[in-house]
């Protein structure tokens, strides 16, 4: 009787990993990571069971295997084109492309693409903002890599690079308490419930406030409704925001000493109308923002902020893709474990804040 050839099926089986894993040490891969205990006994198993691994013949990938989609919001904040960049430079290093598009948080816009890369072969996909096609995600997971930078979203089962928003807004708000500031306004777009990092950096915010004995109401939501916002034009829209609110707001009898941007363009807006109103920042009002754009530190702005190490995000998001490429398409029982980083946010304290008089 003829023995059975060994396959890499077998050496799986004994060594306790992946059929993919066998194939991709005994094939001498460079671009993905195993621990060497892990490569020796695949190596030694190997020779003791008599298998040579013959090579196959290369087959030549197609630009689209080595591109890495990016999906966007828009590309009309420091925040998005200095994430995007990132990824961009950390992809280079691994010899992938990559390509961005912008869904305007569109639900039908994301499945469109979401499909073109699943059809196209994509390497991976980059969510940069909260997804609104949750179930498609969940659906493509198996078939297709991919990343989320944004808050915790307990709906998805995805490799996740966190960010802590209702953190960032704690300490923004611990930040003004302990100034003094006892009545603050929250300038925002729409707060839909998909808008995680919009909500939470709000809660962070009362959450400080609350901790020192307030009332939540002590931090005044000033936001937008869906139908005010399709207004603004794409171009200057967060600036134009916050100006405009905040021009809205003083109009009428109000308590707040300080305002918080949702974002660092908000912000902006709102030190810019407070100007314009004859006001001075800090000394009559403080204000805030979040993101670290490149302009908060221009001496003209010098806007207190929270930095969430854009840059370094952008790397991990490469790598976390990378790792995850290596595992899709595995049809194995074992249980796998969801990869999640996470980066303290960090308070930028500038001299658009100051004690309440």
């Amino acid at each position: 009787m003829k023995k059975k050839k060994t396959t890499t099926r077998d050496i799986a089986k004994e060594c306790g990993v992946s059929q993919s894993t066998v194939s991709m040490i005994l094939s001498g891969r460079t671009d993905i990571h195993f621990s060497e205990a892990t490569i020796r006994k695949v190596q030694r198993t190997a020779v003791k069971m008599g298998y040579t691994y013959k090579p196959r013949p290369k087959k030549e990938k197609s630009q689209q295997e080595n591109t890495i989609l990016i999906l966007c919001p828009s590309l009309s904040t420091d925040y998005y084109t200095t994430l995007v960049r990132s990824i961009t430079k950390s992809a280079g290093k691994k010899g992938l492309y990559t390509m961005t598009s912008y869904t305007m948080r569109r639900k039908d816009t994301e499945e469109v693409y979401l499909q073109m890369a699943l059809d196209a072969g994509f390497y991976g996909v980059i969510y940069t903002y909260a997804p609104q096609a949750i179930d498609r995600i969940n659906s493509l997971r198996k078939k297709l890599p991919f990343v989320l930078i944004n808050d915790y979203n307990e709906e998805l089962r995805i490799p996740l690079i966190e960010l802590d928003s209702r953190k960032s807004g704690r300490m923004i708000g611990e930040h003004l308490y302990r100034l003094g500031h006892r009545h603050i306004a929250y300038m925002t777009t729409p707060l839909d419930p998909h808008e995680l990092p919009r909500i939470r950096r709000m809660e962070g915010l009362r959450e400080a406030f609350t901790r020192n004995g307030l009332p939540e109401e002590s931090v005044e939501i000033v936001a937008l409704t869906n139908e005010q916002w399709d207004h603004y034009l794409l171009g200057n829209r967060y600036y134009d925001v916050g100006y405009q609110l905040t021009l809205q707001y003083l109009k009428n009898e109000h308590k707040a000493t300080a305002f918080v941007g949702t974002n660092d363009l908000i912000s902006i807006g709102v030190m810019d109308a407070l100007i314009k109103s004859g006001y001075a920042v800090p000394e009559d009002y403080s204000v805030c923002g979040f993101d670290n754009a490149l302009a908060t530190s221009f001496a003209g702005v010098s806007l207190t902020t929270i930095d969430h190490s854009v840059e370094e995000k952008g790397d991990a998001a490469v790598m976390m893709l990378s790792n995850t490429h290596a595992s899709v398409g595995e049809n194995d029982n074992k249980k796998k474990a969801l990869m999640r980083l996470e980066y303290d946010p960090v308070l930028l304290v500038r001299n658009s804040t100051g004690p309440c008089k």
